[in-house]
């Protein structure tokens, strides 16, 4: 039966750590592997190998107990949804929201602006010396 107080067992919420620390744990795999396979070119090769090892080492992890068992899933689930969405295509992912940014009207929800509509890029700094203001 679901209710308030087994959400926070102490169980869960090792498992519930042990599950965020194997997807961090995946990411960092997935992370030296690919500047390990990055050649001179700056093209990744073995890109299969990069989505697999994560996935294996969870597996590895899975067969054991406590906490590392969580560490274990964790680590499957954010490889195989890697693997799972390298299979994706970009247009789909892209109408999805997922492999880009999202867009919400003309602002990035990943750009640092204030202001609707607002682009760093083209915009001037009213605040800059030339203009006679102080910077603050």
């Amino acid at each position: 039966m679901i209710s308030a107080k087994n959400i926070f067992k102490k169980e869960n919420l090792i498992a519930a750590g042990g599950l965020a620390g194997g997807s961090l744990a995946a990411e960092i795999v997935a992370a030296q592997l690919t500047k390990s396979f990055t050649g001179d070119d700056g093209v990744v090769k073995n890109e299969k190998i990069i989505g697999y090892v994560p996935v294996a080492t969870g597996l590895l992890l899975a067969t054991s107990t406590g906490v590392t068992k969580s560490v274990g899933h964790g680590m499957i689930a954010q490889g195989l949804g890697k693997l799972v969405k390298s299979l994706i295509p970009v247009d789909t992912q892209i109408s999805l929201g997922i492999g880009s940014d999202v867009m919400l009207g003309n602002v990035m929800m990943g750009e640092p602006t204030a202001v609707a509509g607002y682009s760093a890029s083209n915009a001037y700094d009213f605040t800059s010396a030339t203009s006679g203001e102080a910077n603050y």
